[in-house]
């Protein structure tokens, strides 16, 4: 009776919550509408190359999935923009258009987003998740929250824990059959059956939108990443004494910053095993701030004065330390944007973060950009 009564409740609220209160749209879910009108002509749906468009003109069209695997998000927003594309490791056809006056720059970043999705996922998109965007806001989102964390209003009233779908490790474990499955006839206790509720085409359509709501942060749940970020650049954030002796260095405005990062992750459920820090005095107050703990490493302290060859060693000195991470937590790195741009090509904006997996020695891969809230 009492789990009746609780699947009652969830029914019942579903009829009164409107899909007025939507989260800004999946990168990836935006990025798709613009593959599809723009880029699929040539490109084909998969991203290998061989698109209808390219066949007709009898053009070369690059297997984007082999490309995105390879580069960083800033080279492929060269490639698209046409701006630079000599930095890519790739010959880059010259049939390519250079789509700089066409997107904007949020939408170049949608389509990296998407292109991301596209030679990562295991799953085809088996339906219009068009179809399924305005029904994951009316039928999902009270449990499964607006952005697919798992985060809905009804997680607290009745202590249950959705799947976030936001982490690919967890959504790729369920075929398209599978989660259609979950959909039609509903999962365990609280997953009500929308069997009759939903026709086939909306079902294929919700499944392929969740497929598209995958991002940074899920996939940082399970750790074993390595995050790399800048500290503040704004002055006002640090108390002035360059000697960092004082007990307190960082200002009112800088605390604020530093709490809002480790709540972020906090909330999230992002676990942090290790924090690394550069000998800066606000890079090492924000870290112990964010993370409630830091180690003051040489290697990440700032390249931007020093000589060649020091500032070589500290950078194989980060890459090192990057490649070679194993833990079940994930490696939090703050360090400087020219640090950074040293090992990635990334020009890191304030607010944001790089996630990176190592893959052993000095080697690892970019999964790519996030963004802090403001």
């Amino acid at each position: 009776m009492k789990n009746l009564i609780q699947i009652l409740v969830v029914l019942s609220l579903l009829l009164i919550i409107t899909t007025d209160v939507l989260a800004d749209l999946p990168p990836a879910f935006e990025g798709r509408k613009l593959y599809v009108s723009h880029c699929q002509l040539c490109h084909a749906v998969d991203g290998k190359g061989d698109g209808p468009l390219a066949k007709a003109m009898q053009v070369e069209a690059d297997d984007l999935t082999n490309i995105v695997r390879s580069e960083s998000d800033n080279t492929l927003i060269k490639i698209i923009t046409g701006k630079g594309r000599h930095a890519s490791t790739h010959r880059i056809s010259p049939s390519m258009p250079k789509w700089e006056d066409v997107f904007s720059e949020h939408q170049i970043k949608a389509v990296v987003a998407y292109l991301r999705f596209l030679s990562s996922s295991k799953h085809d998109l088996i339906g219009d998740p068009e179809i399924g965007l305005p029904l994951y806001q009316k039928y999902c989102s009270i449990c499964h929250g607006a952005e697919g964390d798992g985060k809905g209003v009804m997680t607290e009233l009745l202590r249950i824990k959705p799947i976030d779908h936001t982490n690919p490790h967890k959504t790729d474990k369920l075929d398209n059959k599978e989660l259609a499955s979950s959909i039609l006839n509903g999962r365990g206790k609280f997953m009500p059956a929308f069997r009759g509720v939903l026709t086939q085409s909306e079902v294929d359509g919700l499944v392929s939108y969740i497929r598209l709501l995958y991002q940074i942060w899920g996939q940082l749940e399970d750790g074993g990443l390595v995050i790399l970020m800048r500290p503040p650049v704004d002055s006002d954030s640090l108390l002035r004494d360059p000697s960092c002796k004082s007990k307190d260095n960082l200002s009112e405005k800088g605390k604020m910053k530093a709490v809002s990062i480790g709540e972020q992750f906090k909330s999230r459920g992002v676990p942090i095993g290790s924090v690394l820090a550069s000998t800066d005095c606000l890079a090492k107050e924000i870290a112990k701030t964010a993370f409630g703990k830091v180690e003051s490493v040489e290697f990440l302290s700032s390249i931007k004065t020093l000589p060649e060859q020091q500032a070589d060693s500290y950078t194989t000195q980060l890459e090192r330390r990057i490649g070679s991470y194993s833990g079940k937590g994930n490696l939090v790195l703050v360090t400087h944007e020219l640090n950074i741009n040293a090992i990635s090509f990334q020009t890191l904006e304030e607010g944001y973060f790089l996630v990176l997996n190592p893959m052993g020695k000095n080697e690892f891969e970019e999964i790519g950009i996030y963004r802090l809230d403001n």
